[in-house]
């Protein structure tokens, strides 16, 4: 009964207020003049109301347009190269070894020193063999992606793309369905802004989630290979003459996060799940600057809090003497302010210069970072207890150039790459020096193995491809890379030195390793990456294009590994269906 009376009451005060609303309007409408602006908001009033199904009919809508995107892709991996802590050697602590005094034995073993607790590591004065080696691995992902995209008036489009992803067999014995179904991109853009107001001609806002990409995807790219790839949240302003000229102002949210609390870890700082912020923003513009030629300067800005934590990679706090007195995750307050200006200019197809096509991209990163950047072992046993300042320093430069044979059969194309980017020759003590490639499609670049970005890193690259029909392309490609700094890290294609020394870091590196008793200086040659692949579009929305990839160990990879040389194997046989 209670529950009736109230619904009663609220019934009836809908409709009271209705009716008092119905009246206003009435009286509203006698008071208002024919065609005054108050006049002319009733009547929008009433068009809206007499909509029941929305603000935009179906026959308002100009078009709408549906996609498809699936794609298979098996791949099949021998000898990996693992995760750096567990293969760092070092002379003792402070040296970039990171794991103390690990030696290496006469049969190229690895031997670990007492006084470290690691649990990765054997028993005191036991052997560490095959360290950094995998057995072959091989799985085969799926992605399934449907788009719609509607043009739903001259001002207004919207699109939305639902993906899932997936890894054959993920789900076990048991046949089902992981939450892993997502929006992938939902955007709302307004477009020819100038019929709002003259200053905003040739101006567009795009608000939402969309795959951001610019330039060669060198620091911005959506990460097309990964099986879940890369959005970014937040919003665009751009500026299009229409004539291929435009200027992008965006900021995204990359990260934010509230949890935990103040620990009262090592150091005095938070052991587990903190508070953190990431944004990124700036400005990337693209001219005309000549036919075929394309001039993109831009300015970009990630800032972070220095409330992040960092993990496993501090886990180590050590007294002066060198040995370890704690094991537990060390989190350490740190930021970043970090800026990046550069330019790219990109020609191809220049009246004159034939089949030449090149490119040119010098990038320069300066800005600081607060707290303990890395992991220095040296300064944690000198007491390291407050937050320092470092100051970013560092810079690269990708360049390379080819010529295409268009009256040659096949349509032959040989070039030349050189992409380089600085490392830190001391890292965690003073100046940061180590170049950060930010949020790249890292994948397309130094080698398709993944096994390091655009960082610390210098690659001397061979470019070969040929068309032999108009559906077949075959290209090979040709890595000779090294370090820049072999005291820095060698550095996964994820990147990130950030605070702490790296998101994806495969070895931590040293200047010396400790040979039968002897100490010995560290080459900072990593290896040679040969790439072939083959492109065949068999039909209209079907594409199938295979690989192979080998990797041979140079001499900084034996030298900080276990001794014994290892060479990386993989193939993908990849499949795809889009409209």
């Amino acid at each position: 009964m209670g529950k009736m009376r109230a619904f009663i009451f609220a019934f009836a005060s809908v409709a009271a207020f209705s009716t008092c609303l119905l009246i206003g309007t009435q009286d509203a409408k006698a008071l208002a003049p024919e065609g005054s602006a108050y006049s002319d908001l009733l009547a929008r009033i009433e068009a809206l109301e007499s909509k029941p199904t929305g603000n935009v009919a179906a026959p308002d809508i100009r078009g709408l347009k549906i996609g498809m995107d699936l794609r298979h892709r098996f791949e099949v991996r021998d000898q990996m190269i693992r995760d750096g802590q567990e293969i760092s050697t070092g002379t003792a602590p402070g040296s970039r070894g990171d794991l103390g005094n690990v030696t290496r034995l006469a049969n190229g073993t690895l031997q670990r020193s007492a006084g470290l607790g690691t649990p990765t590591w054997p028993a005191t004065g036991s052997n560490q063999t095959n360290v950094g080696r995998d057995e072959t691995t091989d799985f085969v992902l799926q992605w399934a992606r449907i788009s719609f995209d509607a043009d739903i008036s001259k001002n207004v489009r919207a699109f939305v793309e639902l993906q899932d992803v997936r890894t054959f067999g993920e789900e076990g014995s048991t046949i089902g369905n992981l939450s892993r179904t997502d929006v992938q991109e939902g955007y709302i853009e307004l477009r020819n802004l100038g019929d709002v107001c003259n200053y905003l001609k040739n101006v567009e806002l795009r608000v939402g989630r969309w795959r951001a990409e610019y330039g060669d995807h060198r620091l911005i790219g959506s990460l097309p290979w990964a099986n879940q790839t890369r959005a970014y949240d937040g919003a665009r302003l751009r500026w299009d003459d229409k004539k291929g000229n435009w200027i992008d102002l965006f900021a995204w949210q990359i990260d934010e996060k509230e949890s935990g609390a103040a620990n009262g870890g090592f150091l005095g700082v938070r052991d587990s799940a903190r508070d953190s912020e990431e944004v990124f923003y700036g400005l990337y513009s693209h001219f005309n600057a000549y036919d075929g030629v394309a001039f993109e300067p831009y300015f970009l800005v990630r800032a972070r809090t220095a409330e992040d934590t960092q993990t496993a990679d501090t886990a180590m706090s050590l007294t002066a003497a060198g040995n370890r007195i704690a094991s537990s995750t060390l989190g350490v307050g740190t930021g970043e302010q970090r800026y990046t200006a550069g330019v790219r200019l990109a020609g191809s197809k220049i009246p004159g210069l034939g089949g030449t096509d090149f490119t040119i991209e010098p990038a320069w990163q300066f800005g600081h970072t607060e707290g303990l950047r890395t992991i220095d072992i040296g300064n944690l046993a000198r007491g390291y207890n407050t937050n320092v300042d470092n100051q970013i320093q560092a810079y690269a430069i990708y360049a390379g150039v080819g010529y295409t044979f268009e009256n040659v059969m096949w349509s032959p194309r040989i070039g030349y790459a050189y992409s380089f980017a600085s490392g830190d020759n001391r890292p965690g003590e003073g100046g940061v020096k180590t170049f950060d490639h930010l949020y790249p499609t890292g994948h397309a670049h130094n080698g398709y193995m993944d096994l390091v970005g655009w960082q610390n890193l210098k690659d001397h690259q061979v470019h070969f491809s040929m068309k032999p029909t108009n559906k077949l392309v075959v290209d090979a490609k040709l890595h000779f890379m090294s370090l820049d700094e072999e005291a820095d890290n060698m550095y996964g294609v994820a990147g990130g030195t950030g605070y702490g020394g790296g998101l994806d870091i495969v070895r931590q590196g040293s200047d010396t390793f400790v040979q039968n008793g002897v100490v010995r200086n560290v080459d900072d040659t990593l290896g040679q990456e040969l790439d072939l692949t083959v492109k065949y579009q068999m039909f209209k929305n079907f594409t199938v294009v295979g690989g192979y990839s080998h990797f041979w160990a140079d001499d900084w990879i034996e030298d900080t590994g276990s001794g014994v040389e290892r060479g990386v194997d993989w193939a993908y046989l990849m499949t795809t269906v889009k409209f």
